[in-house]
């Protein structure tokens, strides 16, 4: 259904990568929007941008579920803290998680839209999330390596785990373009070792895929569960998605004996805001575990976080 009014729109993790784009997209659709986070005030100031200041990490769910009073809809783009690749943990996420559903369901939300990861979604034509694959890693390391927009990404976000994917990107391209040195075949060789013994975020996005089961089949609240296509990074706002639901979607042909290999789709992070955007508008995947992808073909660096200077009309300052 279309909204007949602007909604109250709550988003956790306002500041964040994709909620400071989703806070971007509402305002300029006119709705208000309410930040909740440690430091919400980061994001910038609106007329109808509302901070709320907490921790989530720290506080009892009661506490928490005050500071959704006046919401209509809540996104929660909740991710670990700014701390880098140490940051990616397993336990930690899930804690919250499950303090965040529990707090939403002390509230009066009207309905909850939980922004998880692509290990969730599962393998086409079966029920294995694709982090389960022993395939997916491989894949996705490979894939995201042949992007400047997603190195520069992680670069800015992960730190060090930005700088050994360059690292893999560069010896990948002389092995390719022939002039691979014996250090480049070396640093191919540890990297991918490295993610054939245990992917760096490994247990960071196996957590993105248990939290889903905080929601499927739960029907003491109304929920939509999204998850972004594996390579969804900062890119070109295109205004054009395809949705899918469960399942992850997969192009061409399976090549080598990977599922996987050169077959993995994406988002810009600017056109998953507007496919969020829409169901908290629309809400046409109630109870759906979807994913959203589009053609992030040009391949254009963008800036990880946005401000309220990127609203429409900029910053209105009170």
């Amino acid at each position: 259904m279309t909204p007949s009014r602007p909604l109250r729109v709550g988003v956790i993790g306002p500041a964040g990568f994709g909620g400071s784009y989703l806070c971007v997209e509402l305002l300029n659709r006119g709705h208000t929007v309410i930040g909740i986070s440690r430091n919400p005030e980061k994001l910038g100031s609106h007329e109808r941008y509302f901070p709320r200041p907490i921790d989530i990490d720290s506080v009892s769910f009661p506490s928490l579920a005050k500071h959704f009073e006046g919401i209509d809809v809540l996104v929660s783009e909740y991710g670990p803290h700014t701390a880098g690749a140490d940051a990616l943990l397993y336990m930690p996420f899930l804690e919250t998680v499950r303090k965040i559903v529990l707090a939403v369901k002390l509230s009066e939300v009207k309905y909850f839209l939980f922004v998880g990861g692509a290990g969730s979604l599962h393998v086409p034509g079966t029920l294995e999330s694709c982090v389960d694959h022993p395939d997916f890693f491989m894949a996705y390391r490979r894939a995201i390596a042949t992007s400047e927009a997603h190195i520069v990404y992680m670069e800015e976000r992960l730190g060090i785990m930005g700088t050994a994917l360059r690292a893999y990107r560069d010896a990948r391209f002389a092995e390719r373009e022939g002039r691979a040195t014996a250090e480049h075949q070396e640093t191919i060789k540890e990297y991918e070792a490295s993610i054939k013994a245990k992917d760096r975020a490994t247990d960071f996005i196996k957590a993105g895929r248990t939290a889903y089961m905080f929601f499927d089949g739960n029907m003491s609240f109304k929920w939509s569960f999204v998850s972004p296509s594996a390579l969804y990074r900062p890119g070109v706002r295109t205004g054009r998605y395809e949705v899918s639901v469960d399942d992850m979607v997969l192009v061409g042909e399976e090549q080598g004996g990977n599922i996987f290999e050169g077959r993995l789709t994406g988002i810009s992070v600017a056109d998953m805001a507007i496919a969020i955007a829409d169901e908290v508008e629309n809400e046409k995947l109630v109870g759906k575990h979807w994913s959203a992808w589009g053609d992030i073909s040009e391949d254009k660096p963008s800036p990880a976080y946005l401000t309220l200077d990127s609203v429409d009309g900029g910053s209105t300052w009170k």
